[in-house]
């Protein structure tokens, strides 16, 4: 039974959510996750509702009509309508028709089309009004952003990647760190958004990022994106599973006239400047190229009924650092590199080449099915193929990087019926598996047959920051990973009076299979050159290790067969809504949506794993009473209630001036990552050996591994993982306000506000830290005599960190113009947190455990600065530019606690660096580093007829100014990059492309 707590969690936001339904105010038009929607009134001159009016519905591109019919008060909605361009028709019997062609209806969207039917005894030839697209959307009310085919097309985007579009939207940034790039939208961790597809989740379980990582150059062929939506913060009922934002897109699909479209684009050394020579690093020419070309081309497979959709992209792109990176080595490690183990390393400083090859396809069918209903099955498949993709950082070896692989497939479908006038329905599935096998084909020693062990070699360097070299296979290579989504869900909508309802189920089931042999190769830290160096002479004797670590299996097992595992996930959803329209004027959006996410099993029970004599135990000592944090299983959180509330309100209903707002909770869903050393390294499958010179823990020679435990054997006091008690998924609170006026001639300005309060966000916490007294490092402290063994570092699972957003944007768009348009928006933020661990567990993100308020502080993520803009112009002879400038401000990090225990201004390169002598810790977060990002990106076109269409040839110059936008993530610690690319030094500087498009 829950306890009484726990149903207060549980009820709570539900009485919450009914309180939201009854308060009178509003929201916007009911957003739909692959579709829009056209509603409206018809009525007659007099402003009387027409009872029975018949309203058709008809796609321009496929013939496709749908007829509904007005209600008492006059109203019709035709829901569920594919994104594209409709012709609206509304009759009566004894009134002259109406028409309105060229009405735009996009994702997620309400079109507005009114009537007015002049009364007439004899038939009259239609009247027909060409549909102006409004200079405002005043059925919006979440913080979104739309990216119509047009824009996508039109603005300038390095590799033809959509990420580089979700990153111009307000409150979106990407940060740089420990785990590579992540998008943080409205303020919440990167693994946190929900990307879908096709009204299909486009998430990789595992890591918790969209589908391919942040590795591939794209997973799309952008020429086959119909639209685009970005949502901040706002969404309705209908979407879930993140606390972060949305970003959702629907594929092109064929028409009654075959289209098609034809692409390349080429860059190359020889039209890129030098990497700029100032900051840390020596500048070098840049070795390179890059091909990117593909196709789409769609049309009838029968008219008016079936229609097909195919798009592939392909890039060829490869890499060479040329720069000998010896001027930045210590040359006794140099010399070491060069010739140790008969020359297995050398060279391992030197140039590097990194390819980056990639295919994306997708094929899709339409069909209409019967008068009624409407089906769409979708296959996409996208490949990457990274050599040396692992990291970038000069001050690494080659060694230290692997193969990055991703290949994916997913088949999408979907049957929308018109049941009635009033009741509609769609169902949508999907089946996909992304495999992601890493392996590793660097370096071997000659005396192992293994790869040398990952290690991390420590220098002071001239700005008085701690560095790192690092050699050898990162601890987490080589992987044998695979997953598989199962996904299916069914909504229901109708219609009454001036209400749309709609209610709908989902169940996600994902299953990750992997191996994972993270630290079963060995990892070593060093604190200088010089002690790596003395090590490696006599390890008995010389050298200091500051810190060995090895995975080793339990019970006979293998490091391997210990590391392999399947993590099955479980997720249920049910939700209702309502979009009410009780005045022209003004759109309420209210509902409620409940979530779950059911989690894996443990692989050993309670009652067998190593650390059962703690279970329930409570242990005094002299730091305090300390009860043991887990029960040995993973606990699933079952009372995910999320009420949303949203407003859109036409001030003046003249369309010039709108206020919306929005208010809701949000949930996100635990990434796999998180889970599965819990369930392996628990001390009974496998655990962590521990070792540092001056412990009394032993470390092996440079190259060998600690013997394998005979079957019968137990790690002695071994790292294990567990799962907090209380475990829970991150909450999000969120509100967010914003106004829309019209400024005449096309201009449009916004102020907007966003507001995200974040509670339950994961953290890994040594709940067996000496600060606490080790109360679980002897079983003996529960009433075990006999037994000396316990556990060593006890990591601990927990949702006890928080964070909070707050923005406000400025904007000012031109829109509707023949020749000129542009967007540009400026975000001042506050973002603070406590804990900005994305997914990586095997690092503390903390100075001290017992002093976690001292982490509370500017997040990871906080940029306080950030304007994007673009814009696109048509100049004479039909020359177009287009532009795309981007600004964000610098990311905190910590600084050194110096002499008087006062801070130094150095940036700290660990967090144990802002513990002082004394015992005060510095706040977290107080510096900023050097990674102030600014680019202004160019693009020239020129199309010239040809045949049936256009012949587009363009050249773009992306960081036109050469901006030397340093990547500026910590260089240094054990543990990084667990997944993304992990880059430092200069980014990329200005770049040329030539390139044509040929469209008909």
């Amino acid at each position: 039974m829950l306890s009484r707590s726990r149903w207060c969690r549980v009820i709570s936001p539900f009485i919450v959510g009914l309180a939201l339904a009854v308060i009178p105010s509003t929201v916007f038009a009911q957003a739909q996750a692959t579709t829009g929607l056209v509603r409206g009134t018809v009525l007659d001159n007099d402003g009387n509702a027409i009872e029975g009016a018949t309203v058709s519905v008809r796609n321009v591109a496929t013939n496709q009509s749908i007829d509904v019919t007005t209600n008492r008060l006059g109203a019709y909605t035709a829901p569920l309508l594919r994104v594209g361009t409709y012709d609206i028709t509304a009759r009566f019997i004894g009134y002259q028709s109406a028409r309105r062609e060229g009405v735009r209806v996009s994702l997620g969207s309400a079109a507005i089309a009114n009537f007015r039917l002049n009364a007439s005894a004899v038939e009259l030839e239609e009247i027909t009004v060409m549909a102006a697209n409004p200079d405002i959307d005043i059925g919006q009310v979440a913080a979104k952003t739309d990216f119509s085919d047009e824009e996508i097309r039109a603005i300038p985007n390095d590799g033809r990647n959509l990420q580089n579009l979700v990153v111009l939207t307000p409150n979106v940034a990407v940060v740089q760190g420990p785990d590579g790039d992540e998008i943080s939208i409205g303020g919440q961790r990167g693994i946190h958004n929900n990307f879908m597809v096709d009204g299909a989740d486009f998430n990789n379980p595992f890591f918790g990022e969209q589908r391919g990582g942040q590795r591939p150059a794209f997973t799309f062929n952008i020429d086959a994106i119909q639209e685009m939506v970005v949502i901040a913060q706002g969404a309705n009922a209908e979407f879930g599973r993140s606390s972060g934002g949305f970003v959702n897109l629907v594929t092109k699909s064929g028409g009654n006239e075959l289209h098609g479209t034809a692409h390349y684009f080429g860059q190359g050394s020889g039209a890129s400047a030098a990497y700029p020579t100032q900051g840390p690093f020596l500048g070098y020419d840049p070795d390179f190229f890059r091909h990117q070309f593909g196709f789409t081309l769609g049309g009838p497979i029968k008219r008016d009924r079936a229609f097909f959709f195919v798009a592939f992209d392909m890039q060829k792109r490869t890499e060479t650092k040329q720069k000998t990176r010896t001027g930045l080595i210590d040359p006794a490690l140099l010399a070491w590199t060069d010739t140790a183990f008969g020359g297995a390393l050398a060279g391992d400083f030197g140039s590097i080449e990194r390819k980056d090859d990639n295919i994306a396809l997708l094929a899709k069918l339409d069909w209409r099915m019967g008068e009624k209903h409407f089906a769409a099955l979708k296959y996409n498949f996208s490949d990457a193929n990274q050599p040396n993709g692992t990291n970038d950082v000069d001050l690494w070896g080659r060694s230290s990087n692997g193969v990055e692989l991703v290949q994916s497939n997913a088949i999408n479908g979907s049957l929308t019926s018109l049941f009635s006038n009033t009741v509609s329905n769609e169902f949508r599935f999907q089946f996909a598996r992304e495999d992601r096998p890493r392996p590793y084909e660097q370096a071997i020693n000659p005396n192992t047959g293994r790869p040398f062990p990952d290690t991390d070699i420590g220098f002071t360097a001239a700005d008085g920051t701690f560095q790192g070299y690092r050699i050898g296979m990162p601890f987490f290579l080589p992987v044998d990973a695979y997953d598989t989504r199962f996904q299916i869900l069914d909504n229901v909508s109708w219609s009454t009076g001036t209400h749309l309802f709609k209610a709908g189920a989902e169940y996600n089931r994902t299953q990750v299979k992997q191996t994972f042999r993270g630290f079963a190769n060995g990892r070593m830290a060093f604190l200088s050159v010089q002690d790596f160096l003395d090590y490696n002479t006599d390890p008995l004797t010389m050298g200091s290790v500051d810190l060995y670590l090895q995975f080793t299996g339990v019970g006979g097992l293998t490091a391997e067969e210990a590391g392999t595992q399947t993590i099955k996930q479980q997720e249920v959803a049910l939700f209702i809504q309502d979009s009410w329209r009780p005045r022209s004027n003004l759109t309420i959006d209210y509902g409620l949506r409940w979530e779950a996410q059911i989690q894996p099993d443990v692989q050993t029970p309670p009652s067998d794993v190593f650390f059962a004599p703690f279970i329930g135990q409570t242990v005094t000592n002299t730091t305090g009473s300390y009860t043991f944090p887990s029960n040995g299983e993973i606990p699933s959180d079952y009372g995910m209630w999320q009420p949303r509330l949203g407003v859109s309100w036409d001030v003046k209903d003249n369309k010039q001036s709108v206020l919306r707002g929005s208010a809701g909770i949000y949930y996100a869903r635990l990434a796999g990552l998180n889970l599965a050393s819990v369930r392996s390294t628990n001390g009974s499958i496998g655990g962590n050996q521990f070792g540092s010179t001056g412990s009394g823990l032993p470390t092996p020679a440079y190259g060998d591994l600690l013997p394998d435990l005979p079957p019968s054997a137990s790690l002695f006091q071994p790292g294990v993982f567990v799962a907090d008690v209380g475990l829970q998924n991150p909450r999000t609170t969120s509100l967010s306000v914003a106004y829309e006026q019209a400024l005449g001639k096309g201009f449009v300005g916004l102020l907007s506000f966003l507001h995200a309060r974040t509670d339950n966000l994961l953290r890994f916490v040594d709940r067996n830290d000496a600060v606490f007294g080790s109360p679980w490092g002897d079983f003996g402290n529960v009433g075990a005599p006999g037994s000396p063994n316990g556990l060593g570092t006890l990591t601990t699972l927990e949702s006890e960190a928080k964070s909070r957003y707050n923005g406000i944007t400025l904007g000012l768009k031109l829109i509707n113009q023949p020749k000129i348009g542009f967007d540009v928006n400026y975000t001042l933020s506050w973002d603070k947190a406590d804990d900005d661990n994305e997914r990586d567990p095997f690092s503390f993100r903390y100075a001290r455990a017992d002093a976690l308020d001292r982490e509370y502080n500017w997040s990871d993520r906080d940029q306080r600065h950030r304007l994007n803009a673009w814009l696109f112009w048509e100049i004479p002879w039909k020359i177009f530019l287009n532009n795309r400038v981007a600004y964000q401000s610098a990311q905190p990090t910590s600084e050194v606690c110096g002499a008087g225990n006062v801070g130094t201004g150095v940036r700290a390169s660990s967090q144990s660096d802002r513990i002082c002598s004394d015992g005060s810790i510095l706040l977290r977060n107080t510096l900023r580093k050097d990674n102030e990002f600014f680019t202004w990106d160019l693009q020239v076109q020129r199309p010239f007829p040809l045949g049936n269409g256009f012949l587009t040839v363009q050249l773009d110059i992306f960081n036109l100014t050469n901006n030397s936008n340093f990547l500026d993530p910590s260089t240094t610690g054990t543990f990084l990059n667990f997944d993304g690319t992990f880059q430092s030094g200069q980014g990329t500087p200005r770049q040329a492309q030539l390139g044509m498009r040929y469209a008909f």
